[in-house]
């Protein structure tokens, strides 16, 4: 209703951001806060009615940022060993469409 204070807020999520979350996750928006006039509603009521929403332009799910925290033992073990080999570079290339990626095979 006009003049209360929201309780949950409309979200736009365009192009790349839109399947980043699902229904139900926790996630942060960031994002510019929009309003659109609505004259029907004004007229309504009898005083401005202004719709709000806010436009994200960077979503981030909470669970991301914990997600460093909660490696094991041998994802850090693992980690550790690909930081030290020297041919790591060659490795990721080598993984990224291996097929295609300076036609080696």
């Amino acid at each position: 209703p006009p003049g209360r204070v929201p309780r949950t807020k409309e979200v736009v999520f365009l192009d790349d951001l839109v399947d980043i979350a699902r229904p139900g996750e926790e996630v942060e928006v960031t994002g510019i806060f929009c309003h659109s006039y609505d004259y029907y509603l004004t007229q309504r009521s009898g005083f401005p009615v202004f719709q709000t929403y806010v436009s994200a332009n960077h979503i981030r799910k909470k669970e991301d940022a914990s997600s460093a925290h909660n490696l094991s033992e041998a994802d850090r073990k693992l980690i550790l060993e690909l930081a030290a080999d020297p041919n790591i570079g060659k490795r990721i290339i080598a993984s990224i469409a291996p097929s295609i990626y300076g036609h080696e095979h």
